[in-house]
């Protein structure tokens, strides 16, 4: 299947741009889990959310690697948009 639809490429591509709209569905079902019995579960749930939309804001459009790019490799193309992250 040469030249195909690739599912897995397509979200290593746009992680960043997916966090929005799960963002959205985390907030929007947070009232189906939220009881006075389990606050500190909920509470930790919100959080999920919060970060999904920073990484939104900070990766969508390569702005976090074009800082990175002007600051960690001084003007030189020290990381390109999809590239995996080194360990």
């Amino acid at each position: 299947m040469s030249g195909g639809y690739r599912l897995a490429a397509w979200v290593i591509e746009n992680w960043s741009r997916m966090a929005l709209p799960f963002a959205v569905l985390a907030l929007v079902s947070l009232p189906v889990f939220a009881t006075g019995e389990n606050a500190p579960p909920v509470l930790l749930y919100t959080l999920l959310p919060v970060y999904m939309i920073h990484q939104y804001e900070e990766h969508a459009y390569g702005r976090f690697v074009e800082f990175f790019n002007e600051t960690v490799g001084r003007g030189r193309n020290a990381s390109r948009p999809g590239d995996p992250p080194r360990v």
